[in-house]
């Protein structure tokens, strides 16, 4: 490969693209796979890429590596010499996970495997849960696990709170199930000198979103359901009592029927705010991945072939479309550290969410060390 990953992973983050439109950088990934001359496939699900590197076995399955590679709008304040300028920013550090899975192509491809080896560049993985599928659900969708004969699958996503040079490791469930929901409040203008003329949307909004979060500490106490709100809007005019007023969030969850007990609750509370303030609400759900769940087998291998390198984490309360992946076949996602030693990087998703670039060849090195493990575990397996 011509650029170093680095480079590769710097001219991604300027020029970041949300889900469904990542035309720039769509084209950006097929140029690079097709200077390694390798198989590629472009426009699946919209704007994804696919990469196939043959095995020395046509006659096996093939393992499949899955990189993101949409970007957050969200306008960057990093004061990065290759920041974004667009008021959208990878801050979610999927340009590290193109550019670690752009490596691993022209590595195999160089040294191929038994296995063919299936590299996914996936679009909107951020849009979910929305009015879209995700971007895995649409890959799914599409037919790719059968057409490219997929039955394994491997990931690997920055995390801000571990080392670099750590590769967090989690047995079992590693991302929650998510949920949305939206909240439009009806109610009945009026003059604001007379607000006993009205009916107040803006008020029984606002008293909604405080009997959620008290109605949801006290009905879940104890258990690690998350519901925050994050958007709302109401009102036109400063005069003017509103007549209409929403907001929107997010639930996260260990199962859907978790999510499911959320969104009930939502519900319940907007009825009873109906009732006292005289207004009409209509609550929207959307369901987004269930728990990604790593195969047991692989966390196994992944913990041998890392060592020392490798930590045990717990479940995250965000969630990844990968479940689309992983509720289908075997599959292993990893945390990689991105932070220097002593320390606190901002969150993901901030303005201000930096990368030790460091980890980027921890990353690339870590993953070859682990798909040849698995194609040796796997061949194995399949001979014996």
């Amino acid at each position: 490969m011509p650029n170093t990953l680095i480079d590769i992973r710097r001219t991604l983050h300027a020029h970041p693209e949300v889900g469904y439109k990542e035309e720039w950088t769509s084209r950006y990934i097929a140029d690079c796979l097709r200077r390694d001359a390798l198989e590629t496939h472009t426009g699946i699900a919209g704007t994804g890429v696919i990469a196939r590197v043959p095995g020395n076995r046509p006659e096996l399955p093939s393992l499949a590596y899955r990189a993101d590679m949409d970007a957050l709008p969200v306008v960057e304040e990093t004061g990065l010499a290759f920041a974004s300028t667009n008021g959208c920013m990878h801050a979610c550090g999927h340009d590290v996970h193109v550019a670690i899975a752009l490596g691993l192509a022209d590595y195999f491809a160089k040294h191929p495997l038994d296995h063919s080896l299936v590299f996914i560049f996936q679009p909107n993985e951020e849009g979910a849960p929305g009015e879209r599928p995700s971007g895995a659900q649409a890959l799914c969708e599409s037919g790719i696990l059968e057409k490219f004969n997929i039955t394994t699958m491997f990931a690997l996503h920055c995390d801000p709170t571990l080392n670099v040079g750590t590769l967090g490791v989690c047995r079992g469930t590693l991302w929650a199930a998510s949920g949305r929901f939206a909240v439009h409040v009806k109610g009945v203008a009026g003059h604001a000198a007379y607000p006993q003329r009205s009916r107040d949307a803006l008020l029984a909004a606002a008293e909604l979103v405080s009997t959620i979060y008290l109605r949801k500490a006290r009905e879940s106490a104890g258990m690690r359901e998350v519901l925050s709100i994050c958007k709302f809007q109401a009102g036109e005019a400063f005069n003017v009592i509103a007549d209409h007023a929403s907001f929107e969030g997010i639930v996260r969850a260990s199962s859907r029927e978790e999510l499911d007990a959320m969104f009930a609750l939502i519900r319940r509370c907007a009825q009873a705010r109906d009732l006292e303030c005289g207004t009409t609400t209509a609550v929207e759900t959307y369901y987004g991945a269930l728990p990604v769940v790593n195969d047991d087998n692989l966390v196994s291998l992944a913990r041998k072939t890392w060592k020392d390198k490798a930590r045990d984490i717990g479940m995250t309360m965000a969630s990844e479309d990968f479940s689309y992946f992983s509720t289908r076949i075997p599959s292993f996602y990893a945390m990689l550290g991105i932070a220097p030693e002593g320390k606190t990087l901002p969150p993901l998703h901030a303005s201000n969410f930096i990368v030790d670039e460091r980890a980027i060849d921890e990353g690339y090195h870590a993953m070859i060390a682990l798909l040849e493990a698995a194609d040796a575990a796997v061949s194995l397996s399949e001979s014996g």
